[in-house]
């Protein structure tokens, strides 16, 4: 599986296509320099897409999972410098928690771990469905820390925690005041939450459209994710 998944990972090094097509929407960036978070970075397939969609940024990557460090070792060496990635989970503070990740037959589905018991059992639930075969959830201590503690300023976030991501968000109000970035969420059911949450700091909405390969105010059906976007950056992306 480890094997299966780094040659994935080349190969979309090699033919230069996002793992989702979300992040072609960065692409206007591509000629800036500045700093990329990647908030569940799993085995770095999004730092990958990062890299050569913004060739003059740095990568930042955080992951908990100790089954995924290796691979992430693995998309050091491809990026290069520009890429570093933490051994730790963000939340609202400092602390340790547990991480649930369903796996089957002792194969860890490790896309789908959350730090949210129940939105680990929701993806086992599907998986159920998908394959016949319910999954076991295996629990995992992991190190948990505010990004706010980390004296970062980034230009981009993406965030895919499995439904954490409202914790993540609430972790860094000093940096969405201060610096303003352009975030990238995995859609969940607390969307709302952290919508309120960004508008509070000026934050606007948006969803990739493939079809214009660029944002837009209107929902697509085949996006799972969404954009928030501070006033100042909207014409940057937008064109």
């Amino acid at each position: 599986y480890s094997f299966a998944r780094r040659a994935m990972l080349v190969g979309q090094w090699v033919m230069r296509i996002p793992d989702e097509p979300d992040f072609i929407a960065f692409k206007p960036l591509r000629k800036q320099k500045g700093l990329a978070v990647d908030i569940g970075a799993n085995g770095g397939q999004s730092a990958i897409a990062l890299s050569f969609l913004l060739p003059q940024f740095e990568i930042l990557s955080f992951e908990p999972n100790p089954a995924l460090w290796r691979d992430l070792d693995f998309v050091a060496r491809l990026i290069g410098k520009r890429f570093q990635f933490r051994k730790a989970g963000l939340g609202p503070r400092a602390d340790a928690m547990t991480l649930y990740v369903p796996q089957i037959d002792a194969l860890p589905i490790t896309t789908r771990a959350s730090l949210e018991r129940a939105s680990a059992e929701e993806h086992c639930q599907r998986l159920a469905e998908e394959l016949g075969e319910t999954p076991d959830i295996l629990e995992t201590s992991v190190d948990i820390m505010p990004f706010d503690s980390l004296d970062l300023h980034p230009d981009i976030i993406k965030i895919d925690v499995e439904g954490y991501e409202y914790a993540v968000l609430e972790g860094m109000t000093g940096v969405l005041e201060r610096d303003q970035p352009i975030l990238l969420l995995e859609s969940n059911n607390n969307d709302d939450a952290c919508q309120a949450l960004l508008a509070k700091f000026g934050y606007k909405f948006f969803y990739f459209d493939p079809d214009a390969r660029r944002i837009s105010a209107d929902p697509h059906k085949r996006t799972r994710n969404w954009f928030a976007v501070p006033q100042h950056r909207e014409k940057i992306l937008l064109g």
